[in-house]
């Protein structure tokens, strides 16, 4: 018993530390990107700014690109969990999820920029957390309307990645992302209320 207590507190402390080490990493790689671009980053160098070694970086992220995934990654979380808390019976939700997301985008421009686009023309796009994405947006969805909240969702991350990466791209101003994906918002009321007609 007290064996078994040691070895929960011991793989605590290493998550906890793991945890920390990835966030040292990732933070002081977004620090660097607001001044250089992705193709300045090391191990070497992201190691420097993060306070450790290239071995510990690259324990984390085997490759400059894993890491860039990473901070993707998180920024599509984000995206997709940025209506929590908004009212979903309020008839502009849709609106005000846009409007969310666009904050995110905007809230440190040049490196949210970087990391979409090269996920995106790496393959990698905004998929890595589809379960969120379920998660969060098709039951706010059904809860305004049950029809096709599945597509719709389908529809809407969709259309918010193509426009999230002509943003990143750096075709569209602040202005224009927020115009856009509002625009998105648009697209989906009207084919949900198409699709409720079909019912």
């Amino acid at each position: 018993m007290i064996a078994d207590q040691r070895g929960r507190v011991r793989r605590e402390r290493a998550e906890s530390e793991r945890a920390a080490a990835i966030e040292r990493i990732t933070a002081a790689t977004r620090a660097l990107l607001r001044e250089h671009t992705i193709f300045d980053l090391t191990s070497a160098v992201v190691a420097d700014a993060a306070g450790t070694t290239r071995q510990t970086v690259h324990n984390y992220f085997p490759s400059m690109y894993e890491l860039i995934f990473a901070l993707a990654d998180d920024l599509t979380v984000e995206f997709q969990t940025a209506g929590d808390g908004l009212d979903v019976d309020d008839p502009h939700w849709p609106y005000l999820y846009a409007d969310r997301v666009a904050d995110i985008a905007l809230e440190d421009p040049i490196p949210n920029r970087q990391v979409l686009l090269v996920s995106a023309s790496q393959g990698r796009g905004m998929a890595a957390a589809t379960s969120e994405t379920n998660r969060q947006i098709v039951p706010a969805l059904k809860r305004r309307n049950p029809v096709a909240a599945d597509k719709a969702s389908w529809l809407t991350m969709t259309l918010f990645r193509g426009t999230l990466f002509s943003w990143g791209a750096e075709q569209l101003s602040a202005e224009e992302l927020r115009e856009n994906l509002r625009d998105v918002a648009d697209v989906v009321v009207a084919q949900r209320g198409l699709w409720l007609e079909e019912v």
